[in-house]
Parts: C-alpha cells; structure tokens; sequence
C-alpha cells in the first residue's frame, strides 16, 4: 500500500484502501467510523474557551453582531415579534405555542448557521470556487426550508385560530 500525496490542486489524497486520509503535514486521518473520535484537537486548535461564562459572552456577541448586521436576522426579529403578539393575542393552545416555539428557533438557528458557513467559507477563499458556491448555496437552502416549514405552521394555527 503506498502513500499518497498531495495532488495538483493542493487538496490531500487517500491511501489506495480509503481507510486513511494523509495530511499536507503527513498526518494519517483514519476514516472509519470511530475515525473522528480518534483525533485530537488540542494540536489543531489554537484557541480553546474552557470558561463557560466567557463563552456566553461570545454567544452574546455574536447575537449582537446578528441583530446589528445581518438582514435576514432584522426580518426573523420582526416576524418573530409579530406571530408572538398575534398568537398570544389569538389565545392559541400549548400545543401550538410548542410548534411556533420549535418553528422559530429553527428558522434562527439555521440564519445563524448560515452566517458562519458564509463567514468560514469567506475566512478560506476569497476568490470564486464551485466548492464556496456550493457550501454558501446548501447553507442558504437550510435557511430558505426553515423558513417555509415556519411559514406553514404558522399559516395553519392562524388559520384555525381566526
């Protein structure tokens, strides 16, 4: 079995059995199912928060940058306000308020995923690349399905609420 190296476009190759991945630094990846368990990321990571009030503060920073910066947030935020006052103002069930609930953090998480997909792609390319249009594009279609199935859950307690 030999080893592989890096290829042309610079992106690190797999031995022949494609059980193993070989780095750039010469690193062997095992690419089994325990594979990722494996690794361990004290020497890939830099930076590593151990303090769990530090990380809410980076939690909360990245919620102000939402609010502050990202349009689609500014939008999520008026929704949000408008289908919370209008259902609470239309009496809807528990059960109901727990699909709203679920339906808007959905749509929430995925917006904030979908910025640091975009952000991460943007830190590793600054050049066009089919790759970068795929990740940005697939993270985008996250967001967009969140948002209709919020949409539809929202249309049908409205509807039997009125």
């Amino acid at each position: 079995m030999a080893d592989s190296q890096a290829g042309d476009s610079g992106v690190p190759e797999e031995k022949e059995d494609k059980n193993v991945l070989i780095t750039p630094e010469g690193e062997e990846i095992d690419l089994g199912i325990m594979g990722t368990s494996k690794l361990e990321p004290d020497g890939h990571s830099p930076v590593k928060n151990k303090n769990r009030l530090a990380s809410m503060k980076y939690a909360v920073a990245g919620l102000i940058y939402l609010l502050k910066r990202e349009q689609s947030i500014q939008l999520a935020t008026l929704v949000t306000l408008v289908v919370v006052v209008l259902s609470a103002w239309l009496q809807i069930e528990r059960i109901e308020w727990m699909m709203l609930v679920l339906a808007l953090g959905m749509v929430w998480v995925t917006e904030c995923l979908n910025t640091a997909i975009e952000a991460s792609i943007n830190l590793g390319t600054s050049d066009p690349h089919p790759m970068a249009k795929i990740g940005k594009d697939v993270a985008s279609t996250a967001t967009l399905l969140s948002s209709v199935i919020f949409l539809l859950i929202v249309a049908t307690i409205v509807l039997s609420n009125l």
